[in-house]
């Protein structure tokens, strides 16, 4: 085979290129690839609410390292000793007289609290759909939003 290509290159040197060319690309095709990483682009959003009786429950302190605001979709990136499990976002009934309005939150965690002892803290993400804790359902009413575990408030505006 050597011998050959040599002759070849010799003799004609395009056809040489043009088979090395041919040959590289069927030897790529049976060279098995690996295996790609879904990007976490997608998130299921989850559906924010106003409930008094679950804003009052005390829970553990989650902390939420930074924050994606896009529309009326709210992306948390936090952390916690322990894994939470699923996330909801829970407002008060209650707004602070102030224009815009301030409304405040929290991160409830559906399952039941673990202490699983890890030296490491647990890191997630999640998405929310901030329309239902807005305080007028109309284009462009703002409303501030205080969530336990930001230091600072975030401006939430009514999208439709």
């Amino acid at each position: 085979m050597v011998l050959l290509l040599t002759t070849l290159v010799k003799q004609e040197p395009m056809k040489t290129l043009f088979l090395l060319i041919l040959t590289s690309l069927l030897f790529s095709c049976f060279v098995q690839r690996s295996k790609r990483v879904k990007a976490s682009s997608y998130m299921q959003r989850q559906l924010s609410e106003i409930n008094d009786s679950l804003y009052q429950i005390e829970t553990e302190p989650i902390r939420i390292d930074s924050f994606h605001l896009e529309a009326n979709i709210l992306t948390l990136f936090y952390s916690c000793p322990d894994n939470p499990g699923e996330l909801s976002l829970v407002g008060s009934s209650m707004l602070a007289k102030s224009f815009p309005p301030i409304r405040s939150c929290k991160l409830m965690s559906s399952s039941p609290k673990v202490r699983s002892h890890n030296l490491s803290p647990f890191k997630g993400s999640v998405q929310f759909d901030l329309k239902p804790l807005s305080h007028k359902f109309v284009k462009d009413a703002p409303t501030y939003l205080q969530i336990e575990g930001w230091p600072e408030k975030i401006l939430f505006i009514y999208p439709e």
